[in-house]
Formats: structure tokens, C-alpha cells, sequence
């Protein structure tokens, strides 16, 4: 299970963004609506439709109104293919409040159903009806904590967390995931279609990443504006360097082989001209 966090400073822009529909773009005929995307699942100390949701919200955070940014925004993505009730999204909503410490705030639990791929949102009010305030200290760490162990718990595909936060045997196992198995495709995709690095950069850029390249290795940004290191999808820089530098020398190797077998060719054409032409002189 992947799961994000961060702080904003908006109630509005934030439970806007997880109620509204979504616009699809298409190819012809403009955007479309995905209509219906969003159903929240568990209203916590607080009810009503999405202006009355936001005012309750910035009610409570008057309490601390030096606050800057009083939003807590969690996103909990399930592995690819698994799926849980709404009942088990639900107590997963408690877990993760229990865990990161806002079970006595007020939050919202929904539910996006605009992917394949299930997914699950939390807004929260970092500041409580006491006053009591959740940090936002190591919070990374701490919702990658809280995903190995909901994985544990549920069943789930085990995934790897940030390789900050994990010790020196796990960082040794390959990573997997849905985005780092797909960057990996695309990396041997444009491996396969480029003669040196300048054509394997547009090719991966065509796939729509950007390339972060320097003294330190590779990495790659993908739309989700998620970067990933080349070592953990396997390619580090050295290596994509080594594949397009071999296949260089067997392009190469194969052009003189070919250059080779057309000059043969050449002369038994010329050896058999000569033939034909000393035969016609007698």
C-alpha cells in the first residue's frame, strides 16, 4: 500500500480537490466529467455538504490562528488488482488516525473511484477541539510505518516504503510497486530504441518523465511529479550508460559485418563479369 502525506494551508482547496468530479481529457471533444468520483465514507466530529465541511473546519482551527498550515492530507492507495470493503476502508481510516495521532480531531474518510487502482483520502484538522495540535515531524516515516503494517494486518501485497526509513538488509531487496515496475518497462522500452544517451533521454522523455541527471546517478519524475532513482528500478546510470555502449559495439560489429559481405559480394560480381567478358572475348 502507497501512502502520502502532507500539510496544506487551505481547508477549501483541499476537501474541494477530494469532493469535486474530476475532468478527463480527451483526445477530441474537449474535457468530460468524471461524475460521482468521490463518496466519503465516515464523517468524524463534523457533517454537512462541502461549504459546510469547510467553515466547521476553519472554525476549529481558530483555536490556534497562528497555525499556518493546518491541514493534514493523507492518501492510502491499495496495491494493484486488491481491493477491501468500504466497512474494511473504514477501519482503515481509524487505524491510520490512531496511528498518526488525530482520532480526536475532526477528519473525513473518502473514497476515489476514479482509478483502478483503489484509493482512499483523509483530510484532517491537525488542530483539536483542546488544542491539541499533530505534528508534522518525520510524518513520511510515519505513514510508511503505518502502510507496512496495515499490509501485515490485511493481507496485503507487501510493498517497500521510502528507502530513507528502511534498514540496511531491506534496502537490498529489489522494489516493486505498479509506478516503479511501469518506469522500469519504459526504461528498457527506450533502451531498445536508442542508439546513445541523447536519443535514450527524448525517448523516455516521449513516455512522459523528466530526467534528472548528475554527478550522483540518474532519477526520474513521471505526471504524478513522483521521483525515482534509477538504482531502484534496477537501471542506474552506469548501467544504462553500459546496455547503449554494448549494443553501440554490437551495432557496430553487425555494420562491419554487413559492410564486409557487401565488398564479398561486390567482388564475386566483378570475378564474374570478368569471367563473362574474357569467355565472350575467345
Amino acid at each position: 500500500m502507497m501512502g502520502r502525506i502532507n500539510t496544506p494551508d487551505s481547508f477549501r482547496q483541499t476537501i474541494t480537490y477530494c469532493l469535486q468530479d474530476k475532468h478527463l481529457s480527451q483526445a477530441r471533444g474537449g474535457d468530460t466529467l468524471f461524475k460521482d468520483r468521490a463518496e466519503i465514507l465516515w464523517y468524524h466530529q463534523c457533517f454537512g455538504n462541502r461549504q459546510e465541511l469547510i467553515r466547521q473546519f476553519k472554525e476549529v482551527a481558530r483555536l490556534k490562528p497562528n497555525m499556518s498550515q493546518p491541514v493534514l492530507h493523507i492518501s492510502l492507495s491499495l496495491p494493484p488488482g486488491e481491493r477491501l470493503t468500504k466497512g474494511a476502508l473504514v477501519n482503515l481510516a481509524f487505524d491510520c488516525a490512531r496511528s498518526l495521532g488525530f482520532d480526536r480531531h475532526q477528519y473525513l474518510a473518502i473514497l476515489h473511484k476514479d482509478t483502478a487502482q483503489q484509493h482512499l483520502h483523509l483530510v484532517a484538522n491537525r488542530i483539536g477541539f483542546d488544542r491539541h495540535t499533530v505534528s508534522d515531524s518525520f510524518s513520511r516515516g510515519k505513514i510508511a510505518d503505518y502502510c507496512r503494517d496495515a499490509e501485515r494486518r490485511l493481507g496485503l501485497r507487501q510493498e517497500l516504503g521510502p528507502r530513507r526509513y528502511l534498514t540496511k538488509e531491506q534496502r537490498q531487496t529489489p522494489r516493486h510497486g505498479m509506478r516503479l515496475d511501469k518506469l522500469r518497462r519504459h526504461i528498457e522500452q527506450a533502451l531498445n530504441e536508442s542508439r546513445n544517451y541523447p536519443q535514450f533521454e527524448r525517448n523516455i522523455q516521449q513516455r512522459g518523465y523528466s530526467v534528472f541527471k548528475g554527478k550522483r546517478g540518474i532519477a526520474f519524475m513521471d505526471e504524478k511529479k513522483v521521483i525515482i532513482k534509477g538504482s531502484d528500478t534496477g537501471y542506474p546510470f552506469r548501467s544504462i550508460a553500459k546496455t547503449l555502449a554494448v549494443d553501440l559495439d554490437l551495432r557496430q560489429q553487425e555494420s562491419q559485418r554487413q559492410q564486409q559481405r557487401q565488398e564479398q559480394q561486390q567482388q564475386e560480381l566483378q570475378h564474374q563479369h570478368r569471367q563473362r567478358d574474357y569467355g565472350l572475348s575467345l
